[in-house]
């Protein structure tokens, strides 16, 4: 393989076009849109912060990219700021010469010496090795809450027979938008109990639900809502299709500390799975007892260790900091770990 010279810069708003057709070369079309509208969305209006992209640059053109995504965790009273290694690319007549690799190093060094806690994302079977090799950690998967609505069709999937293949159009989803729920709540959301306590948890302003669920481009995210101010619980979900498999996601939950709250929350989770033509519904407790104790009481099922795999780099952490290296540590939600 003959020696190819490039060089290591951030990107900047001239290369976005560029940057999204190497994406497409390198990756295809994907599951989530490879468009300026997404990507502006994603890297810069995030509320958590601009992303910090590498760009690997020879021969006069782009042959390399690595982005990371700023993002928030809380913990008690904290607030950890993290960031999330996200998209990357090579082009094909430059992959074998460590790009990818040295990408990856210097932005984590850089973050390193930004301040950042952690990086943490959730890579697929193939990447894997290559970060755990990097000095990355597995953590482990979080525990998913499951109500079957179609039970023979959610074991034959598990069997391997029902996912798998291309992303199919998602189900209709009979509730609201979520831009429509949010919209009239106003300048905020409503008071809330406390999310996941010690854990790590992503916590649910208005800010970060509007951007999430509301703007997200290309994307539909809906809200099963009850009740009001205090007593207000509401469900921000999805519906996809896996291969043969159809699912609702609980991607966040808002709860009141009320009483009335509570008993919101867990009508709304019984409801779930009659909103759309699906054959599971999933959810994450995100380390909250109020949401562990409402999954149980609305039918649904712990299903430890089938939860989308988790690896983490700490850099900088904190003293007394959760160690992010524990899946104990972790107490996030679907939405907070969902590839977008």
């Amino acid at each position: 393989m003959s020696r190819v010279d490039y060089r290591l810069r951030r990107m900047t708003r001239e290369d976005e076009p560029a940057v999204l057709d190497l994406m497409r070369e390198s990756l295809g079309e994907g599951s989530v849109p490879r468009t300026a509208e997404f990507w502006q969305w994603k890297h810069e209006r995030n509320p958590f912060g601009t992303s910090p992209v590498l760009v690997a640059e020879a021969d006069g053109r782009l042959v390399g990219l690595r982005a990371f995504m700023r993002w928030a965790w809380a913990s008690g009273t904290q607030t950890y700021s993290t960031v999330r290694a996200v998209d990357t690319a090579t082009h094909p007549d430059y992959r074998g010469r460590g790009i990818f690799k040295r990408l990856t190093l210097q932005l984590r060094d850089e973050m390193a010496e930004e301040g950042a806690a952690f990086v943490f994302n959730t890579p697929n079977g193939q990447s894997r090795p290559g970060y755990l090799k990097m000095g990355w950690s597995y953590v482990g998967r979080p525990t998913l809450w499951v109500r079957p609505v179609r039970p023979l069709r959610l074991l034959r999937a598990r069997l391997g027979e029902g996912v798998g293949g291309e992303e199919g159009p998602p189900p209709p989803v009979g509730a609201p938008r979520a831009v429509e729920v949010l919209e009239q709540w106003g300048d905020g959301v409503p008071s809330q109990a406390p999310a996941g306590g010690a854990r790590l948890h992503t916590s649910c302003t208005g800010d970060y639900l509007t951007w999430r669920y509301a703007e997200v481009p290309g994307l539909a995210y809906y809200a099963l809502s009850e009740g009001d101010g205090a007593s207000r619980a509401c469900l921000f979900v999805r519906a996809r299709q896996r291969g043969a498999l159809r699912e609702l996601r609980v991607c966040d939950v808002v709860v009141g500390p009320t009483r009335a709250a509570r008993r919101s929350l867990r009508r709304l989770l019984r409801a779930a799975p009659d909103v759309a033509e699906v054959d599971v519904v999933i959810g994450m407790a995100s380390g909250s007892a109020t949401l562990r104790l409402a999954f149980l009481a609305s039918g649904y099922l712990p299903a430890p260790r089938t939860g989308p795999i988790l690896t983490t780099h700490p850099l900088e952490l904190a003293p007394g900091a959760p160690d992010p290296c524990h899946l104990s540590a972790w107490g996030a939600s679907i939405g907070a770990l969902e590839l977008f």
